[in-house]
């Protein structure tokens, strides 16, 4: 389908603009991954810009055992990160990685209230060229003190660990005999759902096992069914 659209759009007689193309690397429902390589060759072919929303799954770079599901990221032009969830970091550490730095050109613009060239030449320090919000709190310091702290190497474990926990949950649920499974996880997120239940019956038992105090779990609808959602995100859950 990607192919057909950016054909037509890039054909004889079709009107020269700009294409973005966005893939996802880490669906919120399902931590699914787009197939990168062949969505960059496509790209490269038709002269399109290659966006992959890593939010949810570029966490996976730190590990050595699950760093290949995320073959053809670096064929992107701009890469969003986020890493409050695989990355273990407050909710607002997140990234916007660009292949070259003119692609942050807009955060030059001026304003003379914010950043007055006299101001600046006396010594007073300009915020404005390091981010759009400039009340922004320093989130990118714990980010390095995390870095700093555990390497690559130490938040790979914690990643592996994760998708360890999601592949014995799935285990589990597809040995119960009252349970459904949508799908083996590709991250740490398990989609499952009581057996033959009616919809409103998997939204009750979500709500009374928040409400009892037993598990936190996520919902979706993948294929117009209600699932259960449990990401795994803690390295510690038993």
């Amino acid at each position: 389908a990607l192919a057909e659209t950016l054909t037509a759009l890039t054909g004889p007689g079709a009107p020269r603009t700009p294409l973005l193309v966005a893939a996802t690397a880490g669906t919120t429902d399902a931590g699914l991954i787009d197939p990168l390589p062949e969505i960059a060759a496509l790209c490269a072919a038709h002269g399109a810009r290659l966006h992959i929303d890593a939010a949810h799954g570029g966490g996976l770079l730190f590990s050595d055992r699950h760093r290949h599901l995320l073959t053809g990221l670096d064929a992107a032009h701009t890469i969003t990160l986020d890493l409050h969830k695989l990355g273990w970091q407050p909710v607002a550490a997140g990234l916007l990685a660009v292949r070259r730095g003119g692609d942050l050109d807009a955060l030059r613009h001026r304003a003379d209230y914010l950043n007055a060239d006299d101001d600046t030449e006396a010594g007073l320090p300009d915020l404005l060229g390091r981010s759009l919000r400039t009340t922004r709190r320093p989130d990118i310091l714990k980010i390095a003190v995390t870095l700093k702290t555990l390497g690559r190497a130490g938040l790979g474990a914690l990643v592996d660990e994760v998708c360890a926990h999601a592949r014995t949950l799935a285990d589990l649920v597809e040995d119960h005999p009252g349970l459904e499974l949508r799908g083996r996880p590709v991250i740490s997120t398990v989609l499952f759902r009581p057996a033959g239940a009616p919809d409103d019956a998997v939204a009750a038992v979500r709500r009374r096992l928040l409400t009892d105090g037993r598990a936190v779990l996520g919902r979706a609808r993948p294929d117009g069914r209600l699932w259960l959602k449990a990401t795994l995100l803690n390295p510690r859950t038993r």
